[in-house]
């Protein structure tokens, strides 16, 4: 009782501190509807003090005995919040709004069970006024509004008692959260944030609305607009969309109508570049002889209808294509209710038809296709390959020994691939999918995999005579103190002639891989004098070495294991 009138506290963790902290910060912090604006610095504190004394809790301590007074101190101090934090959502203010919405988020979140279940009705149907009001004039007020109301749905998933009402909110308020993905920026991020709360917690409140919500997200992937480069996040809203209907078909039927999507983007993109029967091949696996094709996704607008050419692939094909790869990664390494039927031959096939394109022109098609078309395509191969690596990745690790009867073709994809994958980022990626194979198919597959495990890891760790993937160092530094001192005892020994063999940059670049790999040190020789500050000796990236050693390390563990 030492702090109820208003004296001196016990200390800080007197329960009388958290109302009066309260009241305080309500009188003198919290400003009036249509007030001055708060700092930035001070808007951040209030949220730190509510939260870090947890003001809004209500809770007394385990120990500490009854006390009517306290209880009715805290909730009077707690009433005060609400109704100042009310009055600013409701102000014509647009900063007033904000702030308030911002603050009956933070309350949502820290305010008692008790009181929560009191006040949610309400407090939701401030939330809903903000929703439904045009986004383009009071944006700050879309965005936290959706944020708040993502915050009320998780709380309210809590009270088991309430999830038919909790459900029939979550239905009120897709219509508006469509019609605010036609925004972009945060407002559509946001609603898109919201939208994957509502189909997690509440997916049954999504079904009558299933067909504008598919059409809504796969037009947001599909778009030209989002930032260039569609975001992973509408494609992660777009693999929930089967939790909405749950059933053996739903999730294989999204699976299937996506790599349909995936696989006539190629056939434009691959033109000259691969077997023309690849893509058909393909799409009978998808679509076997005789069977119904399945319905389009979403409308099936094709996007960049008003790109140019030269720039349709880079910003428009290819980012469609990681989007909708990425989707089909989380689906397949998510849980699902049912068991369900992957369309494995033919995502296998995809992803080979991806990985093996390396930019080369199909003889039989040179005259198919372009230079310049070419030239883009090899601009973008290293991020589709990384997409499609990505995708055997998230294959492998969601279906494990359902992947036996398909393993053969996934050790020779990946077997052959080594040959094709040169850079860095892609090699490294190369081996992480080795060492999950390793890993979870068992020693038979590791004794496939053994020799081109072995050989590849060898050549990539031997700089001199090993991989065609290295890259030219340019700092003396980054090498070892004893090869250093060799080199330099041979120019001083090859002194006459190197003032004479000094090899220029461009020189450097025109060096193909092939004599590169054999006569590293010989250019290094040549190429420094003691005034030099660059190195010409080829050498594999320290990632992918390390990425080759512990390929090697796990290759040895289960091997041993036999």
């Amino acid at each position: 009782m030492a702090g109820a009138s208003g004296g001196f506290l016990a200390g800080f963790n007197d329960p009388w501190l958290k109302p009066r902290l309260l009241r305080a910060v309500v009188a003198e912090r919290l400003p009036q509807p249509g007030g001055a604006e708060l700092p930035p610095v001070e808007l951040a504190s209030v949220l730190g003090a509510v939260r870090t004394h947890g003001l809004l809790t209500e809770g007394l301590p385990d120990r500490a005995p009854e006390d009517p007074k306290l209880a009715e101190a805290w909730r009077a101090a707690v009433d005060s919040w609400v109704e100042r934090v009310v009055a600013l959502v409701e102000s014509d203010s647009a900063y007033s709004c904000w702030l308030g919405t911002c603050f009956l988020g933070v309350t949502f979140q820290e305010c008692s069970n008790e009181r929560f279940a009191e006040s949610y009705s309400n407090w939701y149907e401030k939330i809903l006024s903000n929703l439904q009001q045009e986004p383009s004039s009071l944006q700050l007020v879309t965005v936290i509004s959706c944020t708040s109301m993502s915050d009320l749905f998780v709380r309210l998933a809590k009270f088991l008692n309430l999830k038919k009402e909790a459900s029939a909110f979550a239905g009120r308020v897709v219509e508006p959260v469509l019609r605010l993905l036609n925004e972009n920026g945060l407002v559509a991020d946001e609603a898109t944030n919201l939208l994957r709360t509502v189909i997690k917690l509440y997916p049954s409140s999504v079904n009558r609305h299933y067909n504008k919500v598919e059409s809504a997200i796969v037009a947001k992937v599909m778009s030209t607009g989002v930032n260039i480069k569609p975001s992973e996040k509408f494609a992660r809203t777009l693999a929930l969309l089967p939790s909405i209907r749950v059933s053996e078909d739903s999730w294989s039927l999204m699976i299937q109508r996506i790599l349909i999507v995936v696989n006539n983007l190629l056939n434009d993109a691959f033109v000259g570049l691969e077997e023309e029967k690849n893509g058909h091949d393909i799409m009978l696996l998808l679509v076997p002889p005789g069977a119904d094709p399945p319905p389009t996704l979403g409308d099936q607008v094709r996007s960049g209808a008003n790109v140019h050419i030269t720039k349709k692939f880079r910003v428009c094909t290819v980012p469609t294509i990681s989007a909708l790869m990425h989707c089909c990664s989380v689906m397949l390494t998510s849980y699902y209710p049912v068991q369900v039927n992957v369309p494995m031959r033919a995502l296998v096939a995809l992803i080979r038809r991806v990985l093996l394109v390396d930019g080369s022109l199909h003889k039989k098609l040179f005259p198919s296709t372009t230079s310049l078309h070419q030239e883009l395509i090899c601009f973008e191969l290293p991020s589709l390959h990384s997409t499609f690596l990505d995708l055997l990745n998230a294959t492998i690790k969601g279906l494990r020994s359902q992947l036996l009867p398909h393993g053969a073709s996934i050790i020779r994809l990946v077997t052959e691939y080594f040959k094709i994958a040169k850079l860095p980022s892609l090699r490294t990626k190369a081996y992480s999918i080795l060492q999950l194979l390793l890993t979870s198919m068992g020693i038979g597959t590791s004794l496939h995999l053994l020799e081109a495990t072995v050989s590849n890891a060898i050549a990539d760790l031997n700089d001199d005579g090993g991989s065609d993937m290295t890259i030219m160092s340019t700092n003396p530094s980054k090498v070892t103190n004893e090869s250093s001192s060799k080199i330099y005892s041979k120019k001083r020994k090859q002194e006459p002639q190197v003032q004479n063999s000094f090899v220029s940059g461009s020189e450097k670049a025109a060096i193909s891989p092939r004599k590169r790999k054999g006569s590293s040190v010989q250019i290094a020789s040549k190429a420094m004098t003691p005034e030099t500050t660059g190195d010409a000796r080829i050498l594999t990236p320290l990632s992918v070495k390390i990425a080759a050693l512990e390929t090697l390390e796990i290759l040895l563990n289960v091997v041993c294991q036999k």
